[in-house]
């Protein structure tokens, strides 16, 4: 898995105002809760919930999720990537390239 894949393709979907989810990008959930995570700490996105539970991510939603400033400069920043990228309908085999 690509994870600089990852994160733009999250990140490209919640500024066209979709809802990436977990079963998108065929990664395991411990691998959606850190992505998710490393999208709510660097502050690319606010309203990304992350629930835990015995130190586990049990919870990750970004349906209230929006794309901050400094997740659109880094969006502009990795604008080659967006020449490669179809959509989240070919997410999964785009990310493992």
């Amino acid at each position: 898995m690509n994870r600089r894949k990852l994160l733009y393709s999250i990140l490209k979907e919640l500024q066209d105002g979709n809802e990436p989810k977990q079963m998108d990008y065929e990664i395991t959930y411990e691998q959606w809760g850190e992505i998710a995570e490393l999208i709510r700490d660097e502050g690319y996105a606010k309203g990304v919930s992350i629930l835990y539970a015995d130190n586990s991510v049990y919870f990750v939603s970004l349906s209230s999720a929006k794309i901050t400033m400094k997740g659109i400069e880094y969006l502009e920043a990795n604008s080659a990537m967006a020449r490669m990228y179809k959509g989240l309908k070919e997410a999964r085999d785009w990310i493992k390239l």
